[in-house]
């Protein structure tokens, strides 16, 4: 079977368990899911999922973007990315991507082209109602990146 990715209409909750990989309190994605868009990345079955906003101004934002366990460092992620900027190119001049200060999410965001724009203080702290951890660290600050289209 050939790598397909396709946007997913209805159900979006049926990927529930992928989108809580990459944000794991549920009420946090309900913020998000039904204004934004979603994608799946089927390879053989669904390996990735994202969601993207229309944040105004010529921004399109990642909300979520997961791989699942077994399928990470494969390459799915970066396609889905690869995917977003040419299907909104001619839409959008910036993606954009919050996420939290991770060894994990930032250096892979940087290597897709992602630059450091803004952070906003506490979020993590403000927004969840448990602490949120990655690779044994408190997750506090959102990180924003960015790349032009």
């Amino acid at each position: 079977m050939i790598m397909n990715i396709f946007e997913v209409k209805t159900d979006k909750k049926q990927y529930i368990d992928l989108l809580l990989l990459a944000d794991e309190q549920e009420s946090m994605i309900d913020r998000y899911l039904d204004r934004g868009t979603m994608y799946a990345l089927d390879d053989d079955g669904v390996k990735a999922v994202c969601v993207v906003t229309d944040e105004n101004d010529g921004i399109l934002e990642i909300k979520n973007i997961a791989v699942e366990p077994e399928s990470q460092k494969k390459g799915y992620g970066t396609q889905l990315i690869r995917f977003l900027r040419e299907k909104y190119r001619d839409s959008y001049g910036i993606l954009q991507v919050g996420t939290g200060d991770s060894p994990l999410t930032v250096p892979f965001y940087e290597s897709c082209g992602f630059r450091k724009t803004h952070r906003i203080a506490d979020f993590f702290l403000d927004h969840y109602d448990h602490p949120i951890y990655e690779c044994g660290k408190q997750l506090t600050d959102m990180v924003y990146l960015q790349m032009k289209i």
